[in-house]
């Protein structure tokens, strides 16, 4: 039977390593990955990069404000720790409204999408059209909870 993969960590970025380069490298990879995705209609693809790096701005977040690491969580927990510890209310705010209420479609996009519920009439071709807004969506909710952390950040909060 395999083994569980041991616990990771968030790479923290300090003087002397390259963690800072590295990230903004697989940010600015992310951001063009999701962009050419969307626009060429791989818009599950773009959902799981949003997803990401919102996971990733979230645990940067929740580490600070915790004084411990809280890195390789799922959204949902990220979003549970957030509204019990998070002391910025714009930040809360988007977390528990934004992000969550975002959280539940891509959930469904990502695990539902096969799938045929009784009652429903939805096609493929609905879907894929709903796939097309929570995209959308998604990317408008990181961009506005990426804004609150570095204006955080940059007030040393």
């Amino acid at each position: 039977m395999p083994t569980a993969p041991p616990k990771k960590t968030r790479a923290v970025a300090t003087p002397g390593t390259n963690v800072g380069n590295a990230r903004y490298h697989l940010y600015r990879m992310a951001y063009g990955r999701i962009k050419g995705a969307m626009e060429d209609g791989y818009y599950l693809e773009a959902v799981t990069l949003i997803e990401s790096i919102i996971s990733d701005r979230l645990e940067s977040r929740l580490t600070k404000v915790i004084g411990s690491d809280f890195s390789f969580k799922t959204l949902g927990a990220l979003i549970d720790k957030s509204r019990s510890v998070e002391t910025d209310a714009a930040l809360k705010k988007l977390v528990i409204d934004d992000l969550n209420d975002w959280r539940a479609l891509r959930n469904e996009a990502l695990h539902e999408m096969a799938k045929l519920a009784s009652g429903d009439s939805s096609t493929w071709e609905d879907r894929m059209y709903a796939l097309v807004l929570i995209a959308d969506d998604g990317l408008k909710v990181l961009k506005a909870l990426d804004s609150r952390c570095k204006a955080l950040r940059k007030a040393g909060l």
